[in-house]
């Protein structure tokens, strides 16, 4: 880092800082992964904008640093100069250091370029004529978006009075609700923004295309044409990209090499259009291997092909589609065969993640009143600032090459800042979140919370990122000093669990004896799907009907309810590809293999091994238990409530696949 910046601050003597708040509610404001990922890029870009006119005004950036590693800002206007990768560590805050008496000039000249990009986004989205104008000079989406700054102009006790001050009047600024009256008479509301009214679609739109949506909702689904940028991979190819990796890895056997090409044949009658890679996927240049890993996300669902949905959805005629439909469904359902039966390989997954990680006091940190990870405090000043944002966008770097790498599979959304947003699929979500929070470097950054929601890839991807967000903000509420991970999931059928734990598993007395009893993601990973002796939902109903007994039995005597946790494990563990994974078959529990296992060594070796995959599974619940900070069930009795973790524990047997 040049050593100029301390004296350029004594010259620059304004402090400026200017916020874009309401990112989370423009970001959740999403129909698909591409509406979420558009609306992070545009957040981005909006930023980019301020940074540059900052710079353009005379201007030394802090954040984002163009110091720290010789790189500049993205630069916004009409199109952003960096995109995907390039953007990582770019937060929707900016902060300049300005000549004296200049820094409301500056910040002036920022909410100007930050306007004039979005007003010019909104006219290609929508091309001649908006509705909600009427030829007016009034905004088409009041309230957005929203560019707040303070200037402080310099003080005796120097920079770190100023940036103390400057939070402040930030703080007192967003308390402010300044916002004129508008209605919206006679006019359609949006249907994902509905405080906004909803434009006519864009003309040249397929009719599929079409949609009720407000001018900032049409920016954010025509935002990749706008910018001629790739697209984004759905959730389908999200959810099914483990199980399509699997299908490449055996496209050498005939059978499936046939099947994937009926598959696609059937496909390309309904539809034939060109999907997002997922990261991580091989690479093919021929059919029908290419079609597989860039088209094939949804169609490998054998529901997906239903005559009725799929007429509404191309707006072609049904009879026509029915053909083409049962073939697409035979093929579906032939590949699964194949795939389970020759190489054993289940069929696809129907679940996703969405993965929040957000760096907790990050403000105090920057203040100088809280610690890195490592216990540093930080030594308040324009270089050390400006230091904390190069160390912020290497890390974004960093996550992204990490969650795209062929092991996870996963697809960024939004990793800068203090702030990671990726969609993951099932299978690897954990483990994602373990590699992105062990990336974080304890010398030059606080420690960081995580959420992780598996949801199913119907799923509305609204209510999915709330959820995920609110699993976060209450883990980070919960958890003493933070440093807290949420694991949760919604069922397609409604039926939801979350449970909040801390990280790190803290050794001591009691502790699991396992090797990854250092972590909560190694404890919950015991039960993922690829484990030998998965949980039963029977011990999920066992614990819930005898919890009062077992919190009573937990205050008389710990070593006994342990036990006791251990015997309910035991009686409903079972074998990889059980289905019931435990229950009254003998062969299904410990006592029943040991049984089984009279006659011969192998035998007695299985029962063996079910009986201690058991005691550890029993070890991490009782671990987790104890653990648990996720809101408690007023009428609950008092003590650790396995059940809940439990419940976790047989949704990632079945679904994290």
């Amino acid at each position: 880092m040049p050593d100029g910046l301390a004296a350029r601050a004594e010259a620059a003597r304004d402090l400026v800082v200017i916020a874009l708040p309401g990112v989370q509610r423009f970001i959740s404001e999403a129909r698909s992964t591409a509406d979420v990922r558009a609306a992070s890029e545009i957040v981005e870009a909006l930023a980019g904008s301020a940074a540059a006119e900052c710079r353009a005004g005379g201007g030394v950036l802090v954040f984002p640093s163009s110091f720290a590693d010789g790189s500049e800002p993205a630069s916004g206007g009409d199109r952003p100069e960096r995109a995907g990768a390039a953007s990582d560590g770019l937060p929707n805050r900016v902060v300049a250091l300005a000549p004296a008496g200049g820094g409301a000039e500056v910040a002036r000249r920022a909410r100007g370029g930050v306007q004039r990009a979005w007003d010019s986004w909104v006219r290609q989205a929508l091309g001649s004529g908006l509705a909600a104008q009427g030829g007016s000079r009034e905004s088409a989406t009041p309230g957005f978006p929203v560019i707040q700054w303070v200037c402080v102009p310099a003080m005796p006790e120097g920079y770190p009075a100023q940036w103390e001050r400057a939070r402040e009047l930030l703080d007192a600024r967003r308390r402010v609700r300044d916002f004129s009256e508008v209605s919206w008479p006679e006019r359609t509301l949006c249907s994902l923004s509905p405080r906004w009214p909803a434009e006519p679609p864009p003309k040249g739109l397929k009719e599929y295309e079409k949609d009720t949506l407000s001018a900032a909702n049409w920016v954010k689904r025509r935002w990749r044409r706008i910018q001629n940028l790739e697209g984004f991979a759905s959730t389908s190819s999200i959810a099914s990209a483990g199980y399509r990796r699997d299908v490449a890895a055996h496209l050498d056997d005939p059978d499936v090499a046939a099947a994937v090409g009926e598959l696609m044949a059937a496909a390309r009658q309904v539809r034939d259009e060109r999907e997002t890679p997922v990261p991580g996927l091989p690479d093919f240049h021929s059919e029908p291997g290419r079609w597989l890993v860039r088209s094939a996300g949804p169609w490998v669902y054998e529901d997906r092909w239903q005559a009725a949905p799929l007429a509404r959805e191309t707006k072609k005629d049904l009879d026509v589609l029915r053909p083409a439909v049962a073939r697409g469904a035979a093929a579906a359902r032939q590949l699964a065969g194949i795939m389970k039966a020759r190489h054993g390989v289940a069929s696809p997954a129907s679940y996703l993640a969405v993965m929040v990680q957000d760096i907790d006091g990050m403000g105090m940190y920057l203040s100088g009143s809280a610690t890195s990870a490592a216990g540093r405090y930080l030594d308040v000043g324009p270089e050390a600032h400006a230091g904390v944002s190069g160390s912020l966008r290497r890390l974004a770097a960093r996550q992204r090459q990490e969650l795209e790498s062929p092991g996870l599979s996963g697809v960024p959304v939004y990793a800068g800042g203090d702030d990671l947003l990726a969609f993951v699929p099932a299978a690897t979500a954990l483990v994602a979140a373990q590699a992105c929070h062990d990336l974080i470097p304890p010398d030059d950054l606080p420690r960081a919370s995580t959420a992780v929601l598996f949801f199913h890839y119907h799923a509305g991807i609204q209510a999915a990122m709330t959820t995920a967000r609110t699993m976060l903000d209450q883990a980070k509420a919960a958890v003493p000093r933070k440093h807290a991970l949420a694991v949760g999931y919604l069922r397609r059928s409604g039926a939801s669990e979350f449970s909040i734990q801390p990280w790190a598993v803290a050794a001591g007395p009691g502790a699991p004896g396992c090797v990854v009893a250092s972590s909560t993601v190694g404890l919950l990973s015991l039960f993922a799907a690829d484990r030998a002796h998965p949980l039963s939902p029977r011990l999920v109903t066992d614990l819930e009907r005898d919890a009062g007994e077992l919190s009573g039995l937990f205050r008389r005597n710990q070593a006994v309810y342990r036990a006791e946790l251990a015997r309910l494990v035991g009686r409903h563990i079972g074998t990889a590809g059980d289905p019931a994974a435990g229950g009254t078959a003998a062969g299904g529990t410990a006592q029943g293999a040991a049984r089984a296992g009279a006659g011969t060594e192998a035998a007695r070796a299985a029962a063996v091994a079910v009986e201690a995959a058991a005691r550890q599974a029993a070890d991490a619940l009782w671990w987790l238990a104890q653990q648990e900070y996720a809101p408690r069930d007023p009428h609950a009795p008092a003590g650790p409530r396995p059940a809940r973790a439990a419940r976790i524990g047989v949704f990632l047997r079945q679904e994290a696949r």
